[in-house]
């Protein structure tokens, strides 16, 4: 019942907040789109540096633009129909060249208008009030400023509440994924700030998790703000680490229980408020909106007659998932305390398998856009990186079997 009025409350916030950023007048934003168009493509050569084939801190110049063309595109007059339809322009099949052409005074007559409404796109309800007084450039040094607050504050409560190396390895491993092109990028932020705020909100405010209800609920809510502010980025982040602060914070008796119940919650979440989107675009806009949205899931899952390049994707997944797990596997069994602990905090490398998971399900949609979908394995770093906290004595090689042949030997009378 509580997910149920949780859910309700959450399509009438969601509608009415994107209602009223579409309802601001377009020239009260067009000089910050513009210049923000400016600064966003001179920009885009910054953070280029190439590992192997991909530019992994490069800035989403597609995406930025995109948000930007869907903030300048949005009609206030009907911003019912706007909100739903999220319409962008292109030329080609670029975004950019879209933005920039839609700001030219003369027109363009290769534009072309595009909807994208199998999104929320509720960075609108934040973004069109920041353009009517600054650009992408104050919306950078804000996102620097507050993420680093915000890493600062999940450091300082979970060095409270949990333990001082759990902090650490959790707010050391978001800042490395970080930095330096999340705060640059209006698409990369929303789930860090979710997955930050969420954290410190559980460890600072015990109500929402006093009761298991509470708790499937409060989870439940954060896989619906994903699907509210996230264009299919790193939305693992903002599911997996308020789960492990929780489960470190709360130390539940049945861990994997706890572990599958709270996640299937915020899946629940997630999946229910982006099938609700798509739902009232469809009702609103007459767009076809539940058939773009299946052909853009066959698209990012499978892949359309690209069987050559989905089986390397397939192939490069199984490899790298084979590597990780034996070289885990290999620690872990060179220097474990003991099995007790091995099985006590088993359920940290669930949450870390979780990135694969996501990874074999988005085969296509991860390997296409690696540049920014590898911060998902953040989730692997802080799962594997607390279970060996909390399981290993690098003192003490192989104490595991001593352990276990000492314990095996019965004591002679």
């Amino acid at each position: 019942m509580n997910i149920l009025i949780a859910y309700i409350l959450l399509v009438l916030l969601f509608t009415g907040a994107v209602v009223a950023a579409f309802s601001i007048p377009g020239s009260a934003i067009e000089r910050g789109v513009r210049q923000s168009v400016q600064q966003v493509t001179d920009d885009g050569k910054m953070f280029t540096a190439q590992v192997g084939q991909i530019q992994p801190f490069k800035l989403g110049v597609f995406s930025d633009c995109l948000i930007l063309g869907i903030a300048y595109c949005a009609d206030n007059s009907h911003p019912l129909h706007s909100a739903m339809s999220d319409k962008f322009m292109m030329v080609g099949n670029s975004p950019i060249k879209g933005a920039q052409a839609m700001l030219e005074p003369a027109g363009n007559d290769n534009l072309k208008p595009i909807i994208y409404c199998r999104y929320w796109h509720g960075n609108q309800v934040i973004i069109r009030p920041m353009l009517c007084v600054t650009t992408l450039h104050g919306i950078r040094v804000f996102n620097w400023i507050f993420l680093t607050l915000l890493l600062l504050g999940l450091l300082v409560v979970m060095w409270q509440r949990v333990g001082r190396t759990d902090a650490m390895i959790a707010t050391l491993s978001l800042a490395t994924v970080m930095v330096p092109s999340v705060p640059m990028c209006m698409n990369y932020v929303p789930t860090f700030y979710i997955a930050l705020l969420s954290s410190i909100i559980i460890l600072s405010w015990r109500t929402v998790t006093s009761k298991w209800h509470c708790s499937m609920t409060t989870f439940f809510i954060i896989g619906a703000c994903t699907s509210f502010l996230d264009l299919l980025t790193t939305p693992m982040v903002a599911l997996a680490v308020p789960l492990v602060v929780y489960m470190l914070y709360r130390k539940p008796e049945k861990a994997w229980r706890t572990v599958i119940m709270l996640s299937l919650a915020s899946l629940l979440g997630y999946a229910l408020l982006w099938a609700t989107k798509w739902a009232l675009a469809a009702f609103i806009t007459g767009h076809a909106a539940w058939e773009d949205a299946m052909g853009a899931v066959t698209q990012r899952t499978v892949g359309h007659n690209e069987q050559d390049y989905m089986m390397w994707c397939l192939k490069a997944t199984g490899m790298l998932l084979l590597a990780i797990s034996t070289f885990t596997a290999t620690v872990t069994l060179a220097f474990a305390k003991s099995w007790q602990s091995i099985r006590h905090y088993s359920w940290l490398l669930l949450v870390a398998m979780a990135s694969f998971v996501w990874t074999f399900v988005l085969l296509e949609h991860t390997w296409h856009h690696l540049h920014f979908t590898w911060r998902t394995f953040v989730v692997l770093a802080i799962g594997v990186g607390l279970f060996w906290h909390h399981t290993l004595d690098l003192r003490q090689p192989f104490a595991l079997f001593r352990n276990h042949k000492t314990s095996s030997v019965k004591p002679s009378h």
